[in-house]
């Protein structure tokens, strides 16, 4: 693995890690997805090619991107999942897999074991089944969840388990924790932020907590409660979206990050160097808490 400390002699503008939306189909509904309302036919079909996405990707590994985070709507939906993940190794991507489970089957933690990824995130919204399908809208989801991760443990695949906090399962995130804690190896994140599906429509938020109870949450667990803590340190950095972190989304739109598709640039009609490079630069980050559906269509430019 590339050492840490290398990465200083990088250049101020250098295009580092990616987060790559591959799709937004996904066998799940989860109640407070932003990106479920394009999982559908007509949208599905305006997605990447796979030719189109390997010649992106490509592209990508010749300009020295290093980190690549697949993610969806769920990845492993793609009937070509293998043909782009196994690419990806093999032009030596860091790639962390971002999937709610429940399409991993044995065999598939097999291929994911003989060419690992760096990391391995799976969505765990719940401790008991009631709960867990309750966001996810499956039936036989919570199953499925529970054995993939059970696959992926026992190869040794590096592995997180994370959830987002909702009205619906807040009783159990604490239990969610205590279980992930007794998975050797095994990390856990607690995202709180609900995002505006990418139609401009509010509806996930009707799930989101209200701050009290958020508060009342995180002190009840003493890394939560640092975690939420940490966020209030004012952070003087400068942010790397855009300089040295991107974003792709499902139709080959270059963007500054995933929560800022204000502005993007179409790679399906211009080079990945020229977007980063010559378009990056000038697209503006006005990403507030207060989303708009100003912010959610994204200015698309065509070269």
């Amino acid at each position: 693995m590339v050492q840490r400390r290398k990465l200083d002699h990088l250049p101020d503008r250098f295009p580092l890690a990616c987060q790559w939306e591959v799709t937004c189909r996904c066998n799940l509904h989860c109640v407070m997805c932003y990106t479920d309302c394009f999982n559908e036919p007509e949208r599905i079909r305006q997605e990447l090619s796979t030719v189109e996405l390997l010649r992106i990707m490509e592209e990508l590994a010749e300009a020295g991107c290093l980190e690549l985070c697949l993610t969806g709507g769920e990845p492993l939906a793609r009937p070509d999942f293998f043909q782009i993940y196994e690419r990806a190794i093999t032009l030596g991507f860091l790639v962390t897999l971002f999937t709610n489970g429940t399409l991993i089957t044995e065999s598939i933690a097999d291929r994911l074991a003989a060419l690992p990824p760096h990391r391995v995130e799976i969505s765990l919204h719940g401790i008991t089944e009631t709960t867990f399908e309750q966001v996810t809208l499956g039936r036989g989801s919570f199953q499925r969840c529970r054995q993939a991760i059970a696959w992926l443990t026992e190869r040794r695949i590096p592995l997180t388990l994370k959830s987002t906090a909702l009205t619906l399962n807040r009783h159990e995130i604490l239990p969610i924790k205590r279980y992930v804690d007794t998975i050797d190896s095994v990390g856990y994140k607690l995202g709180e932020e609900i995002r505006p599906a990418l139609d401009g429509s509010g509806a996930p938020f009707q799930f989101a907590l209200e701050p009290e109870a958020l508060d009342e949450l995180h002190r009840q667990d003493t890394q939560l409660l640092q975690e939420a803590c940490q966020k209030y340190v004012p952070d003087t950095r400068p942010c790397h979206s855009g300089v040295r972190r991107f974003h792709i989304d499902a139709y080959g739109v270059l963007q500054l990050c995933s929560g800022n598709r204000t502005q993007g640039y179409d790679l399906r009609k211009g080079s990945f160097q020229e977007g980063f490079y010559d378009y990056l630069p000038s697209f503006g980050c006005r990403w507030k808490r207060e989303a708009t559906t100003d912010l959610l269509r994204p200015e698309v430019t065509h070269v």
